[in-house]
């Protein structure tokens, strides 16, 4: 390549544009990332990880917090600053991810999610000076335990304790055939399974205050991505229903002494179950909203638009090269403050520019292709659907008429065309770029009463 070469040169600079709001390179963030920006900092009494965090110093022994948010809008960012502010506060902290060790796709139990959490836990503390002995007393007495009284093919009973314990989390993490196995031959062992982990949990904590030689030491388990299981279309209520069971019917067996610990958990599950909260002790489950790039009247929220300009300052300093800042200002509130939608139609944008010649800075056509790309990919969206969504749009909030509808729920949660917000209160609204094909199929009259 020719480095005096203006379109070349031009070229290299969009690549580094685009790959600044990849995936891979945008998510997730420490607190100390040039990239950072804050969001609530600013007004801690109105900020949710900071509430979290005042919660937990607070408590005395062990506790149990619940994280809720969508899929994408920083959660994980957002668990990493909260690691940092209690280990300012002398916290031990570790933060595991459930997507290492978990399938995702499939129902889950308390057997299987309770093996898949310590073998996380396990791996967080591998490098920790005098744990090894509570690490490998804990695989010993599983493997044992798994010899005596379970039937299953494959794992390597008679290795060494590393050799059991990855050959563990590798078959739960991908092997649906042997995370049923496991489901099944344990139904009859919870007990053991729960007293075994408690053991474990305990015997870390007890570790490391001996070892910082500090009786009070807090030690805090972020429990990361758990709000990221899901099915596919044939079986995604019965996942979300083993979530519920095992999250609120489990919820006793899934507290440890001397421990903090923080699940996220998906949406959805606080109408499944509601008050899941008083079960794990009554903290109210935290909620990380979008940002507030808009007001519930569909206008733009200017402090909300502020932050996400800041966003991409962060990322790539000299966006403004190409791109208006107006322009910007229209993603952001298309993409309704979700950061995957928002980078990823920065990114399209930038491809648009770089396939051309001609265009020297994204202009209206271009914002028009990249929106009406992205609402492409959410349609076609029901008739029934559209009506329903179009009263969440005029009423600010996602109620549903029956249980039986949480399904309906989840699946627009998931996919962000419901997104939760907050000003002052809670709200909620349908994703801005569906909104007029909504308000056009919601006027759809029912078949039967087509001419």
């Amino acid at each position: 390549m020719n480095s005096t070469d203006p379109a070349a040169q031009r070229t290299e600079e969009l690549r580094k544009f685009f790959k600044a709001f990849s995936d891979k390179t945008a998510y997730p963030l420490d607190p100390d990332d040039p990239a950072y920006v804050p969001i609530f900092e600013d007004t801690p009494e109105t900020d949710p990880i900071h509430s979290l965090c005042t919660r937990i110093l607070f408590e005395e022994s062990e506790s149990v917090n619940l994280l809720t948010g969508f899929r994408g809008n920083g959660k994980s960012t957002q668990l990493r600053r909260l690691k940092k502010l209690l280990e300012e506060k002398g916290c031990k902290v570790f933060i595991i991810n459930m997507l290492d060790v978990m399938l995702m796709t499939k129902p889950m139990e308390l057997s299987d999610f309770l093996l898949s959490m310590m073998s996380a836990f396990s791996d967080a503390i591998k490098n920790e000076e005098g744990l090894a002995p509570v690490r490998r007393g804990y695989w010993e007495r599983i493997r044992d335990f798994m010899v005596s009284n379970v039937e299953t093919d494959g794992i390597k009973f008679k290795g060494g304790i590393d050799e059991f314990s990855a050959e563990m989390t590798l078959r739960l993490q991908g092997d649906a055939g042997f995370k049923e196995k496991i489901q099944e031959h344990l139904r009859d062992h919870l007990t053991t399974m729960v007293k075994e982990a408690r053991t474990f949990c305990t015997g870390i904590v007890s570790t490391l205050r001996k070892r910082e030689k500090f009786s009070d030491l807090k030690v805090v388990l972020l429990v990361d991505s758990l709000e990221q299981i899901r099915g596919y279309h044939g079986n995604a209520e019965q996942v979300q229903q083993s979530v519920a069971e095992t999250l609120s019917g489990q919820a006793y067996n899934l507290m440890f002494p001397l421990l903090h610990v923080v699940y996220t958990i998906p949406p959805y599950l606080s109408t499944m179950t509601p008050n899941i909260s008083k079960l794990f002790g009554g903290n109210p489950v935290t909620c990380w909203p979008n940002i507030h790039v808009r007001q519930k009247d569909g206008t733009a929220d200017g402090d909300g638009i502020a932050i996400m300009k800041t966003i991409v300052d962060r990322r790539f300093s000299d966006w403004r090269s190409y791109f208006e800042e107006s322009h910007i200002a229209r993603l952001a509130q298309s993409s309704g403050g979700d950061l995957r939608d928002f980078f990823r139609l920065i990114r399209e944008c930038v491809i648009t520019l770089s396939n051309s010649d001609q265009i020297v800075i994204v202009d209206g056509d271009i914002i028009d292709r990249v929106e009406r790309q992205l609402l492409n990919e959410n349609l076609p969206i029901a008739t029934d659907d559209a009506r329903w969504l179009l009263t969440i749009h005029q009423n600010k909030n996602a109620s549903i008429d029956s249980i039986a509808e949480v399904p309906r729920l989840a699946r627009f949660q998931d996919s962000n065309l419901i997104m939760n917000y907050q000003n002052g209160e809670a709200w909620c609204d349908i994703h801005p770029l569906i909104v007029g094909e909504v308000a056009k199929l919601a006027q759809t009259p029912p078949r039967n009463m087509a001419s």
